[in-house]
Parts: structure tokens; sequence; C-alpha cells
């Protein structure tokens, strides 16, 4: 693995936090981490699946898991400039490489990305699963990547090693995640902000760093000038309630994986936030929309009702 220092900063003074979870309940996530990551609470599952239900068993693990989708949206965007309308934005979310995730299925949806031919790429988080054994693999990974207005990435918790709110993580692991984006030419943002096109009202991007590490900050929003549209970024839709009102055009977001096992029309059991009312797909949000992306990988192998996606985003103005 290439050597790269770990540098621990401390969270700012105004960075927004989630309350932490109680002995019991940061208890039981600990025990739910370890059995995630266990091969043979892994095969044990698989096999009372399999057993439970042969057939729905077979296609949530065998099938779904690796059945990529690539989504379609369109979204209005009121006062998005006229060389911006038609912008084509890819999103991806929670590779979670390194893990039981087949490379295969993350090299079809970078494949996937690309041949969608976007302007813009963002990634919202969860870029590996655990500590990486080898971050070059995931430059390797991501390096196809390209768009002409540029790829941009927030981090997500597992990029922290944090599971949970409350969790102190591995201090610092963040900088090998960081230096294998922005070797792969992936410009981080956490909690910065920067223009995207040119002309006198350009579109504001801005990613806002994992709120569960707490390094979350709203505070640049307000550095934005009130006549750009906004674009943010953040890998947990948890975020939501502590945006401003009325401060953001389109928020894209990761972390739910859709809640990997849903039976439509209801919604799943399990999401991992605290606020489970945007646990996936598009929803208004303020004066404009949320998204939350099912991503790619997973924490258990199955996936039912909540396929991976790789989502082509297209931004048209709204006439006034």
């Amino acid at each position: 693995m290439r050597s790269v220092a770990l540098h621990y900063h401390a969270p700012p003074e105004d960075a927004v936090t989630l309350a932490p979870l109680s002995p019991g309940k940061a208890r039981r996530r600990k025990i739910s981490k370890a059995l995630a990551h266990a091969p043979t609470a892994h095969r044990l599952f698989s096999a009372l699946l399999l057993l439970g239900a042969p057939g729905l068993g077979a296609y949530a693990y065998f099938v779904e898991p690796s059945w990529l989708r690539v989504r379609r949206l369109t979204i209005p965007i009121k006062g998005l400039p006229l060389n911006l309308d038609g912008l084509r934005i890819v999103h991806l979310s929670d590779l979670h490489f390194g893990s039981s995730v087949p490379r295969r299925l993350l090299q079809h949806a970078i494949e996937t990305a690309q041949a969608l031919q976007p302007d813009l790429i963002v990634l919202t988080g969860d870029y590996v699963d655990t500590r990486p054994d080898n971050v070059d693999d995931l430059t390797v990974l991501l390096q196809p990547l390209q768009a002409s207005s540029g790829v941009f990435a927030v981090l997500g918790n597992h990029d922290y090693a944090v599971n949970y709110p409350g969790d102190v993580g591995l201090p610092g692991v963040e900088s090998l995640v960081i230096a294998a984006l922005e070797r792969a030419q992936v410009t981080v943002l956490r909690n910065e902000w920067q223009f995207i096109g040119g002309g006198k009202h350009p579109l504001a991007l801005l990613g806002i760093d994992e709120i569960q590490s707490g390094r979350a900050r709203v505070r640049p929003l307000h550095d934005i000038p009130a006549t750009a549209p906004r674009l943010v970024l953040c890998h947990n839709p948890d975020i939501a309630p502590f945006l401003p009102d009325n401060s953001v055009d389109l928020l894209l977001c990761g972390h739910t994986h859709g809640g990997q096992v849903r039976i439509p029309p209801f919604p799943p059991l399990f999401t991992a936030t605290v606020n489970r009312q945007f646990w996936g797909g598009l929803s208004p949000f303020g004066r404009g929309h949320i998204f939350v992306n099912r991503g790619i990988g997973y924490t258990w192998r199955v996936r039912l009702g909540s396929r991976p996606e790789c989502v082509l985003i297209t931004l048209t103005g709204v006439k006034e």
C-alpha cells in the first residue's frame, strides 16, 4: 500500500452533529458491524435466506445485488443559466470497495457512468467498506471517470471508519481515501463550494462533509451568492433538516442503499438514518429536490426491491 501519513483534524466549532447513540444502541451497532464483515456470518445468513424462501432468496442473493440499473431523471432548476440548460450529471454512491462487492460490478458501474457521456460526475461517499488494504486499486478503479466540468466527491461515514453517530472511528484514516481520490483526479469537497459553468450566473456546487464524522458544516451555504442556483452533495440525507430553509435547489445523497430490502410499495424497514423520510429516490425539498441514490455496493450481499444504480440527471431551466 502506498505510504500516506494519517493526520487528525479536530472538528470545526460550527460543525453540524447528530446526537450520539445510547450505550446500548452503540453496542448493538458494533455487533452488527462485526457480523457484517464476518465471512461465516455471511454464509450462514445466505443459507438461511435460501432455505427460508428458495426462489426469492436466490434472486435477492444472486441476481439483484449485481443487476445494475441506469436511472434517468430530468430535474427542473429555477434560475439555471441558459448555458447549463441540459447539463448531464452522473451520480454514483456507496461503492464499498474492498468488501464482498464484486470488483466486476464496480468496474461495470464506472464503465456505465463514463458511457453516459456526462458533463459533470458527482460521487457521494463510502468509497471503501473498511480501511483499504490497497488504496492504489481504488485509484485505478476511479481513473477512467472524466467529465468536461469535472469529477467531484464528498466523503461518507465508511471513509472515516465511522458507523454510527458518536463512533470515534479511526482518526485520520480519511486521508488514505482522499489521497486515492485525488490521484484519480477527483476533487474532494469538504465544506467547500465552487462554480460550475461560466457566465454571470453559474451553478454553485457545494460538498458538505460527512455528518457522522462531526465535520459537516452548512455555513458555507451563506457564502454562495443569492442569485446562484445550488447543487449540494452530502453522503447522508440526515443533513437535510440542518440546511437553511429554501437554500438548496438540488441535494444529492447516498448512504441508505435504498434500505437494500424493500417490498413495494412500502418503505424499507432499515435505512441506517435518523430521519427515515428520505430513504431513496427523488423527493421535493425546500425550493427544490433531494435525491437519495441507492448506491452500488451493499453491507450484506442481499438486495430486494432496491437494485444498485448509476443515475443520470439532466438539469433543465424553469420558465418564470
